[in-house]
């Protein structure tokens, strides 16, 4: 009786082994570039990072401007000031340099314009990956990659497999 029990049920594990087996990995994939491309409250994100760059780009090239002609200035004048003319001088150069190079660090990877593009961005990813999320489970996808310009992690995919039309037409219908 324990023989017949242990082979019924060595018989059912390879059965369910053998059908798990059989379930063949389904794909998928999107273009995240697209949809960010096309999504209207990322574009807007863009654009306001975009007006942030362009506003502190404005800034730098005035500051930079203001600077080679409080230098010019200095070196034409620096023989005839007092010292304590010139130490005024000076010391507006390098607060000049000082403000010049804290303007740059606002574009750099750390800078405000970064943190600025991060915070807009984040919550539309977000909604982005759940929606991604909703269509697979609905398409009975296992994996979903991601194919654009910058990253080829795909270097062919059947088309049929392509949900990024599916997800950029939820993301709009949703609002």
């Amino acid at each position: 009786m324990k023989k017949v029990i242990l082979a019924v049920f060595v018989l059912a594990v390879m059965g369910f082994n053998s059908a798990f087996a059989q379930k063949a990995t389904r794909l998928g994939y999107i273009d995240s570039q697209t949809i960010l491309a096309q999504l209207p409250e990322a574009i807007k994100a863009q654009g306001e990072v975009q007006a942030a760059i362009d506003k502190i780009k404005a800034q730098i090239d005035s500051l930079g401007q203001e600077y080679q002609q409080a230098l010019a200035n200095y070196q034409k004048q620096a023989n005839m000031m007092t010292d304590a003319k010139k130490r005024e001088a000076q010391q507006k150069i390098m607060n000049m340099e000082k403000d010049y190079n804290d303007l740059q660090g606002k574009l750099n990877a750390n800078g405000d314009v970064a943190q600025l593009n991060r915070k807009l961005m984040t919550p539309i990813i977000d909604k982005i990956k759940k929606t991604v999320e909703e269509i697979a489970k609905k398409e009975n996808i296992d994996i979903v990659l991601e194919k654009n310009e910058q990253l080829q992690t795909i270097w062919y995919a059947e088309p049929s497999m392509d949900l990024t039309y599916k997800v950029l037409d939820k993301l709009k219908t949703s609002n």
